[in-house]
C-alpha cells in the first residue's frame, strides 16, 4: 500500500528524465532531419550513430525494443484479461468469460479474446498506410480514455467508500462533510480530470482513426452490456445488490493486508455506531 505508490512516482519522474534526456542527446548527435527520415526506428538509428559500437549498437536496440513491445503488450493482455474477468464475475457481462484454466488458475478465455483482437487490430494497422500511426492514435484514445475513468472513479470512491483504509493518499486534499461523513476531496483529482479530460478531447479532434474507432469500439460495448443485461432481466444503469463490505474483506484477507484489514473494521464500527446515535 506504501510501496507500490512511491514506486508509481519515481517511475513517472523516471520516464519524464528518459524523454527529456534521450531527445537531448539525439539532437545532440544527429540532425533532426535523420529522425524525421527514419519515424519507425528512431533508437536504432541513434545507436548506430554511436562512434565504434554503432554496428552493434543498432540491431541490439531494435531487437531490445521488440522484446520492450511484446513485453508491454503482454502487459496489457493481462490487465485487460483480468479486468474482465471481474466484470464476468460480477454479472456486468457473460459469465463466459470468467472461465479459469484448471493447470495455471489464469482467466484462459479472456487471454484468447483480448489476444486475438490485438492481433486483429494490428493486421489492420499494416492494411493502412502507416501502421504506427494507426496503433497510436488508437492508443492515444485508449489511454487518456482510460486515465479520465481513474480521475472519476479517485473522486467517487472518496465519497462512497470513504471508511476504506487508505495507507498513501495524494497530496492536496480538502476536508469536507458530506452526508454527515468527514471526507478527503482530492483536489488533484479534479485537475488531473480536466486537464486529461481537455487531452481526450484534443485526441477526438486531432486524431482520425481514433476518433471513428475509438468510440465505436465503446458503443460496441455499451450494446452488448445492455443486451445481456436486458437479456438476464437485470437492469442496465444500476448495480445489482452486493455485500461490498464483505468482498473488500476477503479481498485484503486474500492479498494478507491483515493491518488494513484491522482499520477497515475499526472504520466499519465507529460508522455503525455514529449510524446508531443518530438514530
Amino acid at each position: 500500500a506504501t510501496v507500490i505508490p512511491r514506486t508509481s512516482i519515481t517511475l513517472i519522474f523516471t520516464v519524464f528524465i528518459f524523454a527529456v534526456a534521450f531527445s537531448t542527446l539525439g539532437l545532440g548527435i544527429l540532425p533532426w532531419q535523420e529522425f524525421a527520415a527514419n519515424i519507425d526506428n528512431p533508437v536504432a538509428v541513434l545507436a548506430e550513430a554511436i562512434p565504434f559500437v554503432g554496428l552493434i549498437a543498432g540491431p541490439f536496440a531494435a531487437a531490445l525494443g521488440a522484446l520492450i513491445l511484446f513485453i508491454s503488450a503482454n502487459t496489457g493482455i493481462v490487465g485487460s484479461s483480468r479486468l474482465t474477468y471481474y466484470l464476468s464475475k460480477f454479472g456486468i457481462i457473460s459469465p463466459w468469460f470468467d472461465a479459469v484454466h484448471p493447470q495455471y488458475k489464469t482467466p484462459i478465455r479472456t487471454i484468447l479474446v483480448f489476444s486475438g483482437i490485438g492481433l486483429f487490430e494490428t493486421v489492420l494497422s499494416f492494411l493502412t498506410p502507416s501502421a504506427m500511426d494507426t496503433l497510436a492514435n488508437m492508443y492515444a484514445f485508449g489511454a487518456t480514455l482510460g486515465y479520465t475513468m481513474v480521475f472519476i472513479a479517485l473522486i467517487k470512491l472518496r465519497f462512497s467508500e470513504p471508511w476504506t483504509p487508505r495507507p498513501y493518499k495524494m497530496p492536496l486534499n480538502i476536508k469536507l462533510k458530506y452526508k454527515g461523513r468527514k471526507i478527503l476531496f482530492p483536489v488533484l483529482g479534479v485537475i488531473g480530470t480536466l486537464g486529461v479530460g481537455t487531452i481526450l478531447f484534443m485526441v477526438v479532434l486531432t486524431h482520425s482513426i481514433g476518433r471513428i474507432a475509438g468510440p465505436a469500439w465503446i458503443l460496441f460495448c455499451f450494446c452488448y452490456y445492455a443486451w445481456y443485461r436486458r437479456s438476464k432481466g437485470l437492469p442496465i444503469f444500476k448495480s445489482i445488490e452486493h455485500n461490498w463490505e464483505k468482498q473488500q474483506m476477503e479481498v485484503l484477507t486474500s492479498a494478507e493486508e491483515f493491518d488494513l484489514l484491522e482499520q477497515y473494521k475499526i472504520a466499519l464500527a465507529e460508522r455503525d455506531k455514529k449510524r446508531a446515535e443518530l438514530k
